[in-house]
């Protein structure tokens, strides 16, 4: 199992699997999944591309969407 699968059972099948999927399917979980390229990520993750991961997190962050969901991450995860 590749570290990005086991990443993704542990948030959905955690204790706060709910409150993932709530920001997942959120309008603006949904806005920034549209706008990013799931390939493109996984691969980065996979190879620990952090040149990649941070030009799709700034191209993230240049959004109001993306904005707003940050936000929702901190509120629900954050300290």
């Amino acid at each position: 199992m590749s570290d990005v699968e086991k990443i993704k059972r542990d948030l959905f099948s955690g204790k706060k699997a709910g409150a993932v999927k709530d920001v997942v399917n959120s309008k603006e979980g949904r806005s920034v999944g549209k706008m990013i390229d799931g390939d493109s990520l996984k691969k980065a993750l996979a190879e620990g591309d952090s040149n990649t991961m941070q030009s799709i997190l700034n191209q993230v962050l240049a959004t109001d969407d993306g904005k707003a969901l940050v936000k929702q991450i901190s509120e629900r995860f954050g300290k």
